[in-house]
């Protein structure tokens, strides 16, 4: 698992692990950035240095035996392209690369720095990619397209998305008729969809993706894996709803 560390274990890398462990799927965790934020606060986030990035990834790669990778919260340039060469060395044995490309803090904060960020994360690393999981915002950064109509411009966006490498687009938390739907495009199109819930909570897009890779790892299809990662994530929010636990999934686990 790569993603930011969020030290209340609300979102992130902990919570990363957290969902993998539910699964019973042991999980090694690389920090890329470090974040100083509570369950409801984010005050800012600081790359970690890169020499000891590479170090940590490279003796995990080298020690553990890999079948799947999760990708969060990256930060900046030089941190992913040490990530896509390390996958591009080791890909003959990883079976499944999800990223999470995750862009901005709940209160709108910028979660990646350099003006060609973007461009080589579409270039360098969306080619690696078999999952990709932006939110409607991300998606729209992404693809430079609105997301309004329904389901016409997830499609096309998807579209985009796919056209940039990636295998399995999936674009969720689309809000219609008091439902959330995720849109997902393999071979043809699939809409998932689940009652939305009285409360905000932190950290969803983190545990929807971990949880996807998971049931990968466990012998799911792309379309199985993410049928029962909502599935599962919605009986987490429920369990969180009823207990009010509104500040973060890291209360109910």
């Amino acid at each position: 698992m790569l993603a930011g560390l969020d030290p209340s274990g609300g979102a992130g890398l902990l919570l990363d692990i957290k969902m993998l462990t539910l699964l019973g799927i042991k999980s090694a965790g690389i920090p890329t950035t470090l974040t100083f934020q509570t369950t409801k606060t984010f005050e800012d986030w600081v790359t970690v240095e890169k020499k000891h990035f590479e170090r940590m990834l490279k003796l995990t790669l080298e020690d553990m035996p890999l079948t799947g990778v999760k990708i969060g919260m990256i930060g900046c340039p030089e941190i992913f392209s040490l990530i896509a060469h390390y996958l591009k060395k080791f890909r003959d044995q990883i079976k499944w690369i999800v990223l999470d490309p995750v862009l901005k803090a709940t209160l709108k904060k910028d979660l990646y720095r350099g003006e060609e960020f973007l461009e080589l994360l579409k270039e360098d690393l969306f080619p690696l990619v078999d999952i990709l999981t932006p939110n409607i915002a991300e998606a729209q950064v992404l693809t430079e397209l609105k997301i309004e109509k329904f389901p016409e411009d997830l499609h096309k966006a998807c579209l985009r998305l796919k056209a940039y490498g990636v295998k399995y687009p999936i674009i969720t938390g689309y809000r219609r008729r008091g439902r959330i739907y995720n849109y997902f495009l393999g071979e043809r199109p699939k809409i998932y969809s689940v009652r939305e819930l009285p409360l905000e909570f932190h950290g969803t897009g983190c545990a929807l993706s971990s949880l996807i890779l998971g049931y990968l790892l466990l012998g799911n299809s792309p379309e199985k894996a993410m049928q029962r990662a909502i599935q599962k994530l919605s009986l987490l929010l429920k369990k969180g709803a009823s207990l009010k636990a509104s500040s973060g999934l890291q209360l109910i686990l």
